[in-house]
């Protein structure tokens, strides 16, 4: 740091020189220069022949003429010259536009940049992050970190008597396949991500060989859920392991750019979001995950001219909050008919046809705007447990429970 702003000062100081030599070579003194003074010489002198007679009137002119053409062309050139009265003036203004550019580039690094930030080569930076890569944490030492905020949701009355019971008898049998995942499931639809986290490392550890990709890549994201984003070496590894049987698998190569972005490796985490946009679909429950942060990323990694590409709009079939608000000039019974009418026709479609968790999402939101908060609780329900298998639905889909208050 020391020797960064020593180097300032002297670039500022020879700047300044600089500044100083450059008025003190375009200034001159006040007198008229030496050929301004030879032209009105020879006028003189052209006065003096005149009366001796030595050239004839007409000759005269035109020599006087072609002088005073001369004079006023050696004038308008030392106008465009700037000419300070004094050394001391171009001295004063030379000081003034050095401190002038002090203050400007100072400005600049206090926005743009960052005081006591070592200066670190492109070089540097990629075997930092190496280093920063493979001395991260471990999954079991972030959860040691984070165990003093752990929160376990456990629901009052009934159901949160069934899910104890269902942790206590996932205890005693752990070779109980179909318990497990109905604990993972349940763990997760409570946003207890590391409890689902821990359930499904004994069901892969049960299924061993026979392990799927989709049981693989389900552990991986339960791990990164847990710590809030951060992807540790042993959820890397299992995502690369899903990545070498299925290497278009969209939701690991996000996790990944994600891993990349968290050390320092903008550049690898834009690439990887990069393409993950362009090849699709909308509808995947990454693309909005990386529409939100793609921008930041491509800054950090110097593509400062990226643009977000436009999203393909499709029909949910469902009413928005802006069409509820819009149909209020209607007649109430009017407008009754026609809201009921949009919600049956996305509540049908997603019945029968299925849909993204985002769709669901849209019908439990317009159930609650329309006031039924009973029948949107029995629709977020149903959700969860179609979208029991991905925690990143799961977690939409709680989201927006919270978000209009349903009970949970």
């Amino acid at each position: 740091m020391i020797v960064f702003s020593l180097s300032v000062v002297i670039i500022l100081a020879f700047v300044c020189v600089i500044f100083h030599q450059t008025l003190k070579k375009n200034s001159f003194p006040e007198e008229e220069n030496a050929d301004l003074n030879f032209y009105k010489s020879q006028l003189s002198e052209i006065e003096k022949d005149i009366l001796k007679g030595a050239v004839d009137v007409d000759e005269a002119e035109q020599l006087k003429v072609e002088i005073s053409r001369r004079i006023l062309k050696g004038k308008s050139q030392s106008f465009l010259k700037f000419s300070p009265k004094s050394a001391n003036s171009g001295l004063r203004l030379a000081i003034v536009l050095g401190v002038f550019t002090i203050l400007l580039s100072s400005g600049l690094y206090l926005s743009l940049g960052s005081l006591g930030y070592l200066d670190f080569s492109q070089k540097t930076r990629i075997k930092e992050a190496k280093i920063l890569k493979e001395t991260r944490p471990s999954q079991q030492e972030a959860w040691d970190a984070l165990s003093q905020i752990k929160t376990i949701n456990t629901p009052e009355g009934e159901m949160g008597d069934i899910i104890t019971k269902l942790r206590k008898i996932s205890e005693d049998r752990p070779n109980d396949e179909k318990g497990l995942r109905f604990l993972v499931r349940t763990e997760a639809s409570l946003n207890n991500f590391e409890n689902a986290a821990i359930a499904q490392m004994s069901l892969v550890k049960l299924l061993g060989e026979q392990v799927s990709i989709e049981d693989l890549y389900q552990l991986a994201e339960l791990m990164v859920l847990s710590l809030n984003g951060y992807v540790s070496p042993e959820a890397e590894s299992l995502f690369r392991k899903v990545l070498s049987k299925d290497s278009k698998n969209g939701g690991a190569l996000y996790y990944l750019g994600l891993m990349y972005g968290n050390l320092d490796r903008p550049d690898l985490s834009f690439e990887i979001w990069r393409k993950l946009l362009g090849r699709g679909p909308d509808d995947a429950p990454w693309i909005p995950l990386i529409r939100e942060q793609i921008l930041e990323v491509a800054w950090r990694a110097g593509q400062n001219r990226y643009e977000l590409p436009s999203t393909k709009e499709t029909s949910l079939a469902g009413p928005t909050k802006a069409d509820i608000e819009a149909s209020s000039e209607m007649a109430s019974e009017d407008r009754q008919e026609m809201i009921s009418n949009m919600v049956e026709s996305l509540a049908s479609r997603l019945e029968t046809e299925g849909g993204t968790s985002r769709e669901w999402v849209r019908l439990i939101k317009a159930l609650s705007v329309l006031g039924e908060l009973e029948r949107a609780k029995k629709t977020w329900a149903e959700a969860v447990n179609i979208f029991n298998g991905s925690p990143t639905d799961l977690t939409i889909i709680n989201d927006i429970a919270t978000e209009i208050g349903l009970p949970q």
